[in-house]
């Protein structure tokens, strides 16, 4: 089960971000589909493993664009809620720096009611984004895990900030593997640590789960209860993505060093043929 939003992204390059209050010189736009439950369906989708995501992307116009490209990916999405699509303003500078905006909307609400007639059964693993976890209702996701009782996957990607200290507090009860980017890692352990490995330390001992963070360098780290290591990369992950793709290696079978090296390799984009070969044979443990 992947919970994450499926939203409109309305995307802007520009020659430099703007400071403050000023207005960035356009060179050109477009407009994509984002989001964590459309990026781990996406990838999802092209392994053929099975999936389902939990996400409304409303009405309107924001909203029907999200539902269309999700259905050409054969993403199937909840119904029923009147709410208003959101979306996100991105900008993009020459060196790739970039600036979100978002305007909230129905993608980024979780209701039981969106899950009412699954199956607990037919589910292996929760993946959780974090852009899921800061609307008001965000707790109804606790009592769903309290139904599912499955490993937990939890990508700290987006408006990590805006996520209330009892509800993470309570999302460590259930010892989630917990994925983010250094930045978000400092984030959750409210600052007090001064590097990676200190904020990976930290987060271990509130969670008693395995903390995965991707380093400003494009390397992983990895850090549980006994031990601790990097794993090399040599492109910048799309951090939705490369949780996706360690996600699926875990459902696979495949075991953590090399579920990361997995996702390492497919992390920033990926070829359906080749990642399918590629985790055939760390299957195989060829």
């Amino acid at each position: 089960m992947i919970i994450g939003s499926v939203h409109t992204d309305l995307v802007q390059y520009v020659r430099e971000l703007p400071r403050g209050n000023e207005n960035a010189e356009v060179i050109k736009s477009e407009t994509r589909i984002a989001g964590g439950g459309f990026a781990a369906g996406c990838f999802f989708h092209e392994l053929g493993f099975p999936f389902q995501v939990i996400c409304d992307p409303g009405e309107g116009v924001y909203g029907e664009n999200a539902r269309r490209a999700a259905l050409r990916h054969e993403i199937g999405l909840s119904e029923g809620s009147e709410e208003t699509g959101g979306c996100t303003y991105t900008l993009i500078d020459q060196t790739g720096a970039q600036g979100v905006f978002c305007v909230d909307g129905s993608e980024y609400h979780f209701s039981l009611a969106q899950v009412y007639d699954i199956n607990p059964d037919e589910f292996g693993a929760v993946l959780i984004y974090s852009e899921m976890l800061a609307s008001e209702d965000s707790e109804e996701i606790i009592d769903l895990l309290n139904e599912l009782e499955v490993p937990v996957y939890i990508c700290f990607s987006s408006r990590t900030a805006e996520i209330n200290a009892d509800l993470l507090e309570a999302l460590c009860a259930f010892e989630p593997i917990m994925i983010m980017r250094d930045e978000e890692s400092y984030e959750l352990c409210g600052r007090k640590a001064k590097s990676a490995d200190e904020a990976a330390a930290l987060l271990n001992d509130m969670s008693r789960a395995p903390v995965i963070i991707l380093m400003k360098n494009n390397d992983v780290l990895y850090l549980d209860a006994q031990t601790s290591w990097i794993a090399p990369a040599e492109k910048k992950a799309q951090t939705d993505t490369w949780v996706a793709a360690f996600a699926a290696s875990q459902m696979a079978g495949v075991d953590m060093k090399n579920g990361m090296i997995f996702a390492n390799e497919n992390g920033s984009s990926y070829d359906a043929d080749t990642m399918k070969q590629r985790l055939a044979g760390m299957i195989l443990h060829r």
